[in-house]
Formats: C-alpha cells, structure tokens, sequence
C-alpha cells in the first residue's frame, strides 16, 4: 500500500495533483478537457476503487456498477465530445474487477487495446473513454479530496493593477482587479456598475475566467483605440484560448466560448446586453467605448 501522502501508484513524490509526474506522463488530457469536466457522485468514503485523471484528481467508483458517461446523472460525468452519453460500466465481481462498454461511439480501451463487451480491469491498469484516460485503482484507500493544482501552462501572468470603465447607452461599467499581485494569473475581480451619471455603484464579483476574459479585450481596445474600425480591439479566438487562465494547457476554442456564454449572463444580469460580440471567423471585442479609470 502507498505511504500516505504519495503518488498512490508507486509511491513517489505527488506532482500532479496526487500523481508523481513519472505516473501522470502517461494521461495526458486530451484538447478540450479541464479539470472541472470530471466529477464523480459516489460517496468518496464508500468507495470501493478510483479512477485517476490526468491531472491528478481521483474520482471514486463503487464496487457495485458504477456508470461512466456524458449523461449528468452517470456516476461518474465526463464532459467531452469522445465519450457517449452512457460510455461503459465498472463493477467489482468474484473474480475482480470489469469494465463494460456500454456501445459507445469512440469505444473503452483498456491498455491501449480497445474491448468488445467486458474485460478484466486490473489494479493499476490504463482505461481509456473515448479520447479520456484514467489510471485504475481497484482496492480501498483513502485518497484526498482536495483539487490538484492548477497545471502549468507558461503562460506570461497578464494580471496587475487595474481599472477601466465602458460607458454604455444607460449605464456605466467599471472593471476592477481585487489585488495588485501581478504573478497570480488565478486571480479575479470585481465588476462595478450603475445608471449613467449615478453616484453610487453596484458591485458583482467576477471568476477568473471571465474577469481576464474582460480584462483583456480591454486592454486590445484601449490599444486599437485610434483605429476607424467598428469592431476595433478584437481578440482571436485562438489567442484568447492561450491568454486566459484556464487549468489546462489543452484549452480550446469551445473552452473560450463557454467563458463567453457565462460573461454575456452576467453582463445582461446588470443591462449590459451586447456589451461582449463577436467577429464570426475571427473572435471578440467590445461594442462600447473603454476609457482608463
């Protein structure tokens, strides 16, 4: 059995999340997945096995069947395109443990070799759905709870010091950063706004995402503040997917639309519709003029 407190595979020292980097080498996120698209809602102290992701967070899985798949109630959900609404099936038997297709699209594989029906899961095997690859433990331990740590994507911190305001046609915005550290890149911050002219402001907190999602088409448009075009400070897609903070250096272009999906709920919560459109082919900008505050 592991030491408590190291990689529950081999023993060495935890890198990725729980995993030593040696284990976690081998599950490499597929294009798309962060660490929140895997969740598991079995009772983690009833567990009778766990599966392991790439960025080291475990998930627990009964010893009786434990349904894996897309669906929102699956045992255990992984939200990616590969796997199908119900992918496979894990279940403790007399003889040990089993992974069941469930006829998915993109197949369960097992060791790199895909399977027709059922077979055998060993401890510390490589299981595979669709495009996703856990490692699996088959006994009982006690595993932490606690997320993994962000993966490093080296990307240059874009936070600091800051404060814009957008004057729209009825209300003012003003975008606030909380803190002045400027290597945290986790950091959010603050979204203030009121009726045009109004002396006090409403204030709503902003996630990371969608603060430096705002902060920096901000910036490009104070950048291109000179420039005669409508949709002038517009940021690509693609560069906004290596830009924001996301856990993944695997982030894509579906990932930024989904920040932009939450922002734009946000922004027509306080009556800033249309603050946030988008170039089709191209990416976002700001329709409403931005000023240094």
């Amino acid at each position: 059995m592991p030491r408590m407190g190291g990689c529950p595979v081999c023993e060495g020292r935890p890198e990725v999340g729980i995993l030593c980097s040696r284990c976690a080498s081998g599950l490499p996120p597929c294009e798309g997945l962060l660490p929140e698209h895997v969740s598991s809602s079995v009772d983690r102290a009833a567990a009778g096995g766990w599966l392991i992701d790439g960025f080291g967070a475990a998930h627990a899985v009964r010893d009786s069947a434990t349904v894996i798949g897309r669906n929102a109630d699956a045992d255990v959900v992984i939200l990616n395109g590969s796997v199908s609404r119900e992918h496979a099936e894990l279940q403790r038997q007399s003889g040990g443990w089993i992974v069941r297709d469930l006829g998915s699209r993109n197949g369960t594989h097992v060791g790199g070799v895909r399977i027709h029906g059922r077979a055998a899961l060993a401890d510390g095997s490589q299981v595979r759905f669709g495009d996703v690859a856990f490692l699996f433990l088959g006994h009982h331990a006690a595993l932490p709870a606690a997320p993994p740590r962000p993966v490093e994507t080296h990307r240059a911190p874009i936070l600091g010091s800051f404060r814009v305001t957008l004057r729209g046609p009825t209300i003012d915005i003003c975008l606030v950063s909380l803190r002045d550290d400027a290597v945290n890149e986790n950091a959010g911050g603050a979204l203030l706004y009121r009726p045009r002219d109004a002396a006090t402001w409403s204030e709503k907190s902003l996630p990371p995402l969608e603060f430096q999602l705002l902060r920096t088409l901000c910036l490009r448009a104070l950048e291109e503040s000179g420039s005669p075009s409508v949709s002038k400070g517009c940021v690509p897609t693609r560069e906004l997917a290596k830009l924001l903070p996301f856990q993944s250096k695997y982030a894509n272009e579906e990932n930024v639309r989904q920040v932009v999906r939450r922002i734009r709920t946000t922004l027509e919560e306080v009556g800033a519709d249309g603050l946030v459109e988008a170039l089709r082919g191209r990416g976002y900008y700001l329709t409403w003029p931005v000023a240094t505050a």
